[in-house]
Formats: structure tokens, sequence, C-alpha cells
């Protein structure tokens, strides 16, 4: 298989035809649930309480995937960007029926991709700060550092262009300086090595 790059995303070209083959092809929807089925289950478990509800939204996203994929309409620009967003979807849905959600503002960077961001971030540091921004922002900084989505299938999920995300993702960051500034003299080593990988993002 022509898999993922950098262990995380699958290769365009693959993920296209992929697309194509899945509409007569069940071997190839399940090469594509092989790769997505635990990046989406980790997406949608980082925001719901429980594995089992967890594991009902993943099948529901999977389950409107192939639905959707033997339609002759359905567009095939980036499948895994519009899987994110079913499951976003489905996520919402989920809490409009009173279910619980997890906060993110107190992200554990530690649970999402290995990004410098969140490697250099001291934790406490970063909930403070994270506290301190607005829920869009934090959002914004989830999706893309801590669930490690490339930023054409953050945008997916937002429901926006990539150069409207990059414009999201760069005030969140400035927002995110700014709650880091103001908590500068409490600020640890590893805090100050935070905010100087922050700066160079």
């Amino acid at each position: 298989m022509d898999g993922p790059n950098n262990g995380s995303r699958m290769d365009r070209d693959r993920e296209r035809t992929l697309v194509d083959r899945a509409r007569s092809d069940a071997a190839a929807f399940a090469e594509l649930y092989d790769f997505y089925l635990p990046r989406i289950f980790g997406f949608v478990q980082r925001r719901v309480r429980e594995r089992s509800v967890a594991e009902d939204l993943t099948a529901t996203t999977f389950q409107r995937a192939l639905e959707a994929i033997r339609y002759r309409d359905f567009r095939n620009d980036a499948f895994g960007g519009w899987l994110y967003r079913v499951a976003a979807n489905s996520v919402v849905d989920h809490v409009r029926h009173g279910r619980r959600l997890v906060d993110l503002s107190g992200t554990d960077v530690d649970g999402g991709g290995g990004d410098a961001f969140a490697a250099a971030l001291d934790r406490d540091e970063l909930r403070r700060a994270m506290s301190g921004i607005s829920a869009g922002h934090r959002q914004v900084l989830a999706l893309r550092f801590y669930d490690d989505l490339s930023a054409e299938e953050a945008a997916a999920v937002l429901g926006c262009s990539r150069a409207t995300f990059a414009v999201k993702l760069h005030r969140a960051l400035a927002a995110l300086r700014g709650a880091m500034d103001l908590d500068r003299p409490h600020r640890a080593p590893a805090a100050t090595e935070a905010r100087e990988t922050i700066d160079a993002i």
C-alpha cells in the first residue's frame, strides 16, 4: 500500500484512487477503513466520555461514508478531511441530545500528535493559557496540535477553506501567546521554552 506520509497521512493520489474504486469494490473501502478507523475513533473518543459511545459514533461515521461514496456526485477532493467533518458532526449531534462532551480547554498535550508545539509546553502552563482564550481558539488549536490534523482536514471539520483556517490558526496562536504573556511572572523554564516554540511556528 502507498501508505500514509509521515505515519499519519495517506498519500493523496492513493486516497483518490481508493475512493473511486470503493464505489464498487469493498476491498478498496476496507483499505480506507483500516487506515482511518484508529484516527477517527481517537478523534471522537477525545470528545466524548464513554468508549462505547465513541465506538457507536465512529461506526456511524463510516456508515455515512460508505453511503456517500456510492453516490455518483460524491466529491472526491479530500476524503480524510470530509471524514473528520462527518465525525465532528456526529459528535455535535450526540451533544445536542443532551450527552456530555469532554472539555478540551485543559487538553492533555501528551495525548495528541507528537508536535514540537505540544512537546515543549508545560502542562500547567498550557491549561492556564488555554483557559484564558476563547472556545473557538481552543478548538482550532486542538484540531491542529491535539488531534494532529492537517490544515486541510482541520478546515474540513470547521467547514472553511485552508486559507481561512490558516488565519484562524494564526489568531489562535496569537491569543495563546498573549495568554502566556499574562502569566509571565509565574513562568517556569519549561514555559519559556514553550513560548519560544510558539513564536517559531
